[in-house]
């Protein structure tokens, strides 16, 4: 009877461990989908070739599920053509399947392509894409049947010179969606100087061009946007931004703005109602804990502790480690990388898109870090790097991150770049794509077993309820998520809200506070559900 039991103890046991793992599968050419991005490298080493590109997910045909949209580098002015940005509809929610409607939907692209944001720009039920690049931008507005129209130079956000991170938000919660468009660096591949590391010819570093100012554009309400960065108090060009994120971080109801800035100070700015007040220092998130600005790439926010309060992630460049930002009380934050178990793992990996979710639909927040170098000849001047490198998933086990990428699936080491959340398969939990330069993406199906689970759809005065925030009380804990148009790096994922829910029965209340300044209460709510929710 001993020697039983302790066969099935043995046996049983690794089977017990697998069924709790968190499991991803990579399925992007059985899905169909056979876009593959270019840099549109040819030896001229343009610094713009290593930075892209980003991707979307979200409904553009108003079916319910997600498309996929894929952003394309490859086309230099004065070069030829190598290359277009690509939208995928979702044929099948269960089996995942994509077709190719990028011809017959008009969103082709124009220029570089580096980024892209989704939102309800004319509010009238369906989702407008704004893509970013170089050397102008396109506001592409959805007609309601999968056709967009170029209303780039009538809506006047064309923004010029090379631009990265975007987001819609309402900056004065008047109910129309406002536009944040970051940009990178004051830039001409014509004029770029020849850099060498360790006597081998590569790509520059960022800090030998200058930086250019953000730009914000305000809606009109009549299809144009008015440019008020420089009244708005954002246009300052130390900055050298890539990823942006809006979030309410002072919990005072309107939306704030963090941006990170490639080697110089990241920018909080705290919106001040008609203005904005960059707070970045005051509020411990402007440089790393020694005070050294990083190479900020990607940025996320969360409640990873639970305690109400919204915490941040940026990713960065090989040997700095990406830095996860506590916000020990309100409004101040500090880092606590260590602490939380990432900075040995993420040293030496070079990250660009990341995000916070519950990929086991646990109850608390997992952390996704998409990993590639920038020079494509690191190994030739540091032989400790290289160029593709393995993407990163860390568990959240009590509060501290703990690196499971090997065994939730992330094995192929690529040169990843934007990334995007969204119930692809509508099961109920979060899958992910990763834009993968000078490659076919990764598209990530989540197959862990499966908690309990709640996905909030929100409609309000600005239809995409960009700025609204949630918060749910279940099994004892309370969860908080914010509606954004974008997160990661040069990417924008599925603007509905997912909470995991553990084992827990029932949501016991609902919260939510709209941009409009109104407040709403639920309560009793069933799981295993897509609750839409009106304002």
């Amino acid at each position: 009877m001993i020697r039983v039991a302790l066969f099935l103890i043995l046996f049983c046991a690794p089977h017990l461990v697998a069924a709790d793992a968190i499991r991803f599968t990579e399925m992007a050419e059985k899905a169909g989908i056979h876009f593959v991005h270019s840099t549109g490298a040819r030896g001229g080493w343009h610094y713009i070739e290593t930075m892209g590109s980003g991707c979307a997910l979200f409904d553009a045909d108003g079916d319910g599920d997600l498309d996929l949209y894929l952003v394309n580098g490859a086309n230099l002015p004065g070069q030829p053509v190598q290359g277009s940005n690509a939208l995928y509809r979702n044929d099948s929610d269960s089996t995942i399947r994509f077709t190719d409607i990028t011809e017959s939907s008009g969103t082709p692209g124009r220029g570089y392509g580096m980024g892209c944001t989704v939102g309800d720009v004319d509010n009238d039920g369906d989702l407008d894409l704004y893509v970013t690049g170089y050397p102008e931008n396109i506001l592409y507005v959805n007609n309601g049947d999968a056709t967009f129209k170029d209303a780039s130079r009538q809506a006047n956000v064309t923004a010029g010179g090379w631009s990265a991170g975007a987001t819609f938000f309402d900056f004065e919660a008047d109910g129309d969606l406002d536009l944040y468009v970051v940009r990178y660096l004051a830039y001409d591949p014509a004029r770029e100087p020849m850099c060498e590391r360790s006597g081998v010819r590569t790509y520059c570093a960022p800090y030998r061009f200058r930086g250019a100012p953000d730009l914000l554009y305000l809606n009109n309400g009549d299809g144009t946007f008015e440019d008020i960065s420089q009244r708005a108090g954002i246009a300052d060009p130390r900055g050298k931004g890539l990823g942006v994120l809006t979030l309410d971080y002072d919990l005072d109801g309107d939306t704030d703005l963090y941006i990170a800035n490639d080697t110089t100070p990241n920018f909080l700015y705290r919106n001040d109602g008609d203005r904005f007040t960059e707070v970045g220092h005051k509020a411990g998130v402007s440089t790393s804990a020694s005070g050294r600005p990083q190479a900020g790439m990607g940025v996320d926010a969360g409640d990873v502790n639970g305690d109400g309060r919204t915490d941040l992630i940026i990713t960065n460049f090989s040997y700095e480690s990406n830095a996860f930002y506590h916000q020990a009380e309100q409004g101040v934050f500090a880092e606590a990388s260590a602490r939380l178990g990432l900075t040995g793992p993420s040293t030496l990996p070079l990250g660009f898109g990341t995000h916070f979710f519950d990929a086991d639909s646990d109850g608390d927040l997992d952390l996704f870090v998409a990993n590639g170098h920038i020079f494509p000849n690191v190994s030739d001047f540091s032989s400790a790097e290289s160029y593709a490198q393995t993407d990163q998933f860390f568990r959240n086990t009590a509060g501290v991150f703990e690196d499971v990428s090997e065994s939730a699936g992330f094995i192929s080491p690529a040169v990843s770049r934007g990334s995007a959340l969204g119930d692809i398969d509508a099961d109920g939990d979060l899958d992910l794509i990763v834009l993968v330069a000078d490659a076919r993406p990764h598209l990530y199906r989540n197959d862990t077993p499966a908690h309990r689970w709640l996905i909030i759809e929100l409609k309000g005065a600005n239809r995409s309820a960009i700025g609204a925030r949630v918060s749910l009380t279940a099994g004892g804990r309370t969860q908080s998520r914010e509606v954004r148009s974008q997160s990661g790096y040069l990417s924008s994922g599925d603007p509905r809200l997912h909470f995991g829910l553990g084992d827990a029965e029932q949501i016991d209340r609902l919260d939510i506070w709209w941009p409009s300044g109104r407040a709403q209460t639920l309560s009793n709510l069933s799981p295993n559900q897509v609750l839409v929710i009106e304002e």
